[in-house]
């Protein structure tokens, strides 16, 4: 096998113009790369084979590529048909290193230890502190699950008003006055995106921010913006792990967009922290406002060499990548299987009517106020419909771990995690496979929708589960998920009491790993 170095760096140079680079700086990085592609290759000559623990291994034939073709090609036959021959443990190739796949009641064994790292397993492909040029020192993960479990969670009722009403704002900045009666949309995402950046920027920067349409603008964009810059067509650049972070570190430093969206938050966020700063210490009157910003200014550990605002916008950023894409990407799923089954909009729409007025509110009335934190949860049908929704979403190989401790860990089945190995959860067969006995029920089809597969069974959307993986599992599961849904629900119920909506061309669902998110466009008209 050869390695054509001249290609690949004609690639690796081609897919970072887009990032504004110099001349003299993509000569220097064509340098760079040049001493570590041949650097790289004679150690992945060398590559881990795994340890001798008799784990069995998907047999392969390209020692730099491995499996990831085969895998690419048609994911779920590809999972199905391992999965089966090797049992619930084995190893792939994938990406340029070996990793151990876990499935079925092993993976508790990587979700309960502490051994397991998700974020480092998940950012040696896509490191989006990197990209936007934050250094993980600056803002360690645990800063990030301190806001959502202290700041946000515990005041889900308070922020819940406020939330609801920049869900209707940012709704009807998509759908506009509909004058003409109805609008037809191609594509479920922006409309969802554009309401979770309304409300979530509502909770994160206070109300008033969160009219700055420019820095809504960024909420909105600055994630997708980010994972555009890169870009798996030829899927090379991702065998070379020194490559990857080569790439995601120019990203940070040069690209016009990452400048161009820290500048905004800057411009923004500066004059109020400020203010803030300025009462805190002359107003004695002052009352503090009840946001995830002020938070973050009362408990802010400036680290030497940065500025509050810096640190801030830092903070703010990754609290936007832990959130308000994967609950857009989730929220469209979710809508994209009420217009698969518009059926049902009845059916919920008068457990919204019976809800609302159970709670002593009007169910007629078009105010957003009967949207509370308690009517949102008591709507049972549609969060089972929620659940469900996700748990058939379009995922294989997924939730990557590191071990990062410097010792083996040892599954109960015998297999070893050497350290820095790498795992990879096989969420399909968790979720959706026929074959996992553990979690069949009374025979029922696991790959086939259900809406209320979960009614009244005291699993919420909430509960993260062996076979509802989408939030993971054990201690270190998603902590801001019960907003995540909260937002999710009341996107439906909004749409549903308002809005006519119904599909006007064939919603597909993807099987390729290129994206988790359904197809199709859909009418809106307003109801009477």
């Amino acid at each position: 096998m050869q390695l054509t170095i001249p290609s690949s760096l004609d690639q690796f140079i081609g897919s970072v113009k887009d990032i504004d680079l110099s001349s003299r700086q993509q000569q220097t990085i064509g340098l760079i790369t040049a001493a570590t592609v041949v650097t790289s290759y004679t150690f992945y000559r060398l590559l881990f084979k795994g340890p001798s623990d008799g784990c069995p291994t998907v047999p392969y034939r390209d020692p730099i590529k491995g499996s990831s073709a085969e895998y690419r090609k048609d994911p779920r036959a590809f999972v199905e048909k391992w999965t089966k021959a090797l049992g619930p443990v084995y190893r792939v190739h994938l990406y340029g290193r070996m990793h151990t796949i876990i499935s079925g009641r092993y993976v508790r064994e990587i979700f309960m230890n502490n051994s397991f790292d998700f974020h480092t397993g998940i950012e040696k492909r896509f490191d989006m502190k990197t990209m936007a040029d934050i250094s993980h020192s600056d803002v360690p993960i645990n800063d990030t699950r301190t806001s959502v479990v202290q700041y946000l969670t515990p005041h889900l009722k308070h922020f819940t008003p406020r939330a609801v009403e920049n869900l209707h704002l940012g709704l009807k900045d998509v759908l506009g006055t509909m004058e003409d009666g109805s609008v037809e949309i191609q594509h479920m995402y922006p409309l969802v995106q554009r309401m979770v950046a309304r409300a979530s920027a509502s909770v994160f920067v206070g109300e008033k921010l969160s009219q700055d349409l420019d820095l809504i603008a960024s909420f909105q964009d600055i994630t997708t913006d980010l994972g555009s810059m890169i870009r798996f067509e030829n899927y090379w650049l991702e065998t070379f792990s020194f490559l990857m972070k080569l790439k995601m570190w120019a990203i940070g430093k040069f690209s016009s967009k990452v400048k161009k969206h820290r500048t905004t938050m800057l411009r923004s966020l500066t004059p109020e922290i400020d203010l803030r700063l300025s009462c805190a210490k002359d107003d004695p009157n002052w009352q503090k406002p009840n946001d995830i910003l002020q938070e973050l200014i009362d408990h802010a550990e400036v680290p030497r060499g940065r500025d509050i605002y810096t640190h801030i916008v830092n903070e703010i950023i990754v609290l936007i990548f832990a959130s308000i894409h994967t609950t857009s990407e989730n929220g469209t799923i979710v809508l994209y299987r009420i217009l698969q089954n518009p059926e049902l909009i009845n059916e919920l729409l008068e457990e919204q009517q019976e809800t609302i007025e159970h709670a002593g509110l009007d169910p007629n009335g078009k105010s957003n106020e009967v949207f509370t934190f308690d009517t949102i949860k008591g709507m049972v049908k549609l969060d089972s419909f929620c659940r469900e929704a996700l748990r058939l979403r379009s995922e294989f190989y997924e939730l990557a771990h590191t071990n990062i401790s410097k010792q083996n860990v040892v599954l109960s089945n015998g297999t070893i995690i050497p350290p820095d190995g790498d795992v990879l959860i096989n969420s399909w067969y968790n979720q959706q496979s026929n074959s996992w006995e553990e979690m069949r029920k009374d025979g029922e089809d696991r790959a086939q929708f259900k809406p209320f597969r979960y009614l009244n069974t005291g699993y919420p959307s909430t509960k993260v589960s062996d076979d509802y993986l989408v939030f993971g599992e054990g201690r270190r599961a998603c902590p801001g998920r019960w907003f995540a849904i909260q937002e999710i629900k009341t996107i439906i119920a909004l749409l549903i009491r308002d809005y006519k909506v119904r599909p006007t061309s064939d919603i597909l669902f993807p099987t390729s790993l290129d994206t988790a998110m359904p197809f199709g466009s859909a009418s809106f008209e307003k109801r009477n």
